[in-house]
């Protein structure tokens, strides 16, 4: 009986399900804020039967697939509340399906272990009370992991088609993996070409065609909007910008356009600091705001090149601090110092090490390797290079989170046939 129970995610983690709606329940800002606000509109759009306003003022911040997901609790006038708790099913069904996965590759213990992991993940749960994406992403991410895991395991083609109607949604709701899709295609078409081993780069095509495929509606959609062919969204523009940045105590992080002091997180003497931000971004800011959306998202990407043009080693040094926000969640520019840091040096030095030593493994072990690890590998490398060209956070990590645990949960199941591997070839290069 107890060896049946330790073998039933669902049972196993319930208990994680009642401790994130209370999370959930206890922290919930009593109104919406930030970007909850514009989820919810685009989702009274959709109801309305469009999704951006009629040009020239096109809105296209997001993608809409969270929106999507929202639609019937804000046709039946569902409180938030109730919306927000749909994030603890969502994480909840992500620890589910990553056990569900790594037990078809590995055995029971690392793949509770690695549930467990996602399970307690503190800057997952720190974001359960929000209405934002990172829950329902974090739940795609898994379910894709577990699907073709199937697909490797059980060889039947509904998996593949499955897996690219997971992974298409998930361009829908966050639209940076359209671009990566896209780039991940290209490699397994080149590799195809020059790679001996085909199989495993005609199944990944496969699905990232199928994934391409049911953007193509919402692509057609935002080509009748702006006449822009592959237009994701908007939003690009302003991240790329203030990237960008040029200035030395400026880190890439994100600012409002309006330059006030209404900043995340409180800025350092924030009188003082509006002052330098007007200073450094004021006219440029109100000249390109001066255009509609579309235009903006040009001119703030043109002014991004031209940043990176004349100061390519800041771009660099905003590069690097990009992905120390999404590890250890600093620096950000002009802001006080947060106790809640050595927390996050923490969790994000574990991360990097065990990373590395994964991608240390991974590499002289590659052809060991089983596809599913792979594409997830790829999907996610892809993913993490780009966000590192935007204002990124913890947030940006937060999502591929599961195909970390993935990863390191089947390296540590066949950590001895991999030190063997790379033993030996070390062994044989000494010679």
């Amino acid at each position: 009986m107890i060896k049946k129970f330790t073998r039933n995610p669902w049972l196993i983690y319930l208990p994680f399900l009642f401790y994130y709606a209370y999370l959930i329940i206890k922290n919930k800002w009593p109104s919406l804020y930030g970007d909850e606000i514009r989820y919810v509109d685009f989702a009274k759009n959709l109801i309305h039967g469009f999704y951006s306003p009629s040009p020239p003022h096109i809105n296209l911040w997001n993608g809409p697939g969270y929106p999507i997901i929202l639609m019937p609790f804000v046709a039946l006038s569902i409180p938030a509340i109730y919306m927000t708790l749909m994030n603890a099913v969502y994480q909840y069904l992500a620890v589910v399906f990553l056990y569900k996965a790594l037990r078809l590759i590995t055995n029971n213990k690392i793949a509770l272990i690695c549930g467990l992991l996602l399970a307690v993940y503190p800057n997952n749960l720190s974001m359960l009370p929000i209405l934002y994406t990172e829950a329902f992403t974090g739940f795609l991410v898994s379910l894709f992991i577990y699907i073709v895991t199937l697909w490797y395991i059980k060889g039947k083609n509904y998996y593949s088609l499955l897996a690219g109607l997971v992974l298409g949604f998930l361009i829908l709701t966050k639209i940076i993996y359209g671009y990566v899709v896209i780039t991940c295609l290209l490699i397994c078409l080149v590799s195809l070409v020059f790679k001996k081993r085909r199989a495993s780069y005609l199944k990944s095509i496969k699905i990232l065609l199928i994934a391409f495929a049911v953007s193509m509606p919402y692509l057609a959609y935002t080509y009748y909007m702006t006449g822009k062919v592959l237009y994701w969204g908007n939003s690009g523009g302003m991240s790329l910008y203030w990237m960008s940045t040029p200035y030395e105590k400026e880190y890439g992080d994100w600012k409002v356009p309006e330059l006030t002091n209404n900043q995340y997180p409180t800025l350092y003497k924030s009188a003082e600091v509006v002052v330098i931000l007007k200073k450094n971004h004021s006219a440029e800011i109100k000249a390109i705001l001066k255009h509609n959306e579309v235009e903006q998202d040009e001119l703030f990407k043109e002014a991004a090149i031209r940043n990176i043009k004349k100061n390519p080693y800041k771009f660099v040094k905003n590069y690097g601090y990009n992905f120390s926000r999404m590890l250890f969640n600093f620096p950000y520019s002009y802001a006080y110092q947060d106790a809640a840091i050595l927390g996050n040096i923490l969790i994000g030095s574990l991360t990097l090490w065990v990373s590395v030593i994964g991608i240390v493994l991974t590499v002289f072990n590659w052809r060991r390797i089983v596809f599913p690890v792979k594409l997830a590998l790829l999907l996610t490398g892809v993913y993490l290079l780009a966000s590192g060209a935007l204002s990124a956070y913890p947030r940006q990590l937060n999502i591929i989170v599961p195909v970390l645990l993935f990863w390191v949960g089947y390296l540590a199941a066949n950590m001895k046939k991999v030190e063997l591997t790379f033993y030996t070839k070390r062994k044989a290069n000494d010679i």
